[in-house]
């Protein structure tokens, strides 16, 4: 596009870095199920043009999903609370699809990996920080990225992207290593065994995965029902005298 300035000549107006990171995240906080061709459409002219006339760094892609993970319709604190993310399984679903174009993939490398280990490690300092102002009676409730988080490393579990260790050794680890059993810590744990409850007995063991949920029914032993309702989760369970893994129900 250009403009004419005063004297006649035209000069060029240039589209900036941010304003296509801004279309980026634009497509991203507003997918659906319904939208999600042409939102993967969008992307992939968008990203053209900053690879373009901006050479686009892959940091500013990360930044424009990240920035617009919480989408337009996912509010755990307000509202009704609901944990579930509406659209976290779309907002990877593009990663994976913007990661795996040939037309756009050298902007991209390791896209599903960063994003992940990204959100693992935000995942673990909101966590911390919320315990912090608990102790020291700030009265602050984790923000709701948090939850957006929990839903998406959830969904990366499933997918391979969390190694087992980790699963193992640091996510379950990081919510019930507390003297304190917290409430947000309850709902991350409600959110990762609903997505990924077989994935994460499978890793984590049934020992861990029982600790779990003793202390989930041990927080909401009050009457809670609402929450009580949402534990109900799919895991692993051995059937006596063989190796055969069915689907049971958990509470």
């Amino acid at each position: 596009m250009s403009l004419r300035n005063k004297q006649g000549s035209h000069s060029v107006a240039t589209i900036t870095m941010g304003e296509v990171e801004r279309a980026l995240g634009l497509a991203v906080r507003d997918l659906s199920d319904q939208n999600y061709a042409q939102s993967l459409t969008f992307c992939r002219f968008w990203l053209g043009i900053g690879q373009t006339y901006h050479q686009t760094p892959p940091d500013r892609i990360i930044d424009a999903i990240w920035n617009s993970r919480l989408g337009s319709s996912f509010n755990p604190n307000g509202g009704r609370g609901e944990l579930i993310h509406p659209t976290a399984r779309l907002i990877i679903r593009l990663a994976s699809d913007v990661e795996s174009d040939h037309t756009i993939a050298t902007q991209t490398p390791g896209l599903q990996n960063r994003l992940c280990t990204r959100s693992l490690g935000e995942f673990f300092t909101r966590n911390l920080e919320t315990v912090w102002s608990k102790i020291h009676r700030y009265g602050t409730e984790p923000p709701d990225v948090f939850f957006a988080d929990a839903n998406l490393i959830a969904h990366w579990a499933n997918l391979g992207y969390v190694e087992g260790a980790a699963v193992r050794d640091h996510v379950l680890q990081s919510l019930i290593s507390h003297p304190t059993f917290y409430d947000h810590q309850a709902q991350a744990l409600i959110i990762l065994f609903k997505l990924a409850g077989l994935t994460f007995e499978t890793y984590a063991g049934s020992s861990v995965v029982d600790r779990c949920f003793e202390l989930l029914k041990n927080q909401y032993a009050s009457g809670n029902a609402a929450r009580m309702n949402q534990i109900q989760v799919c895991t692993l369970h051995q059937v006596a005298g063989g190796h055969e893994l069915k689907r049971t129900f958990r509470r």
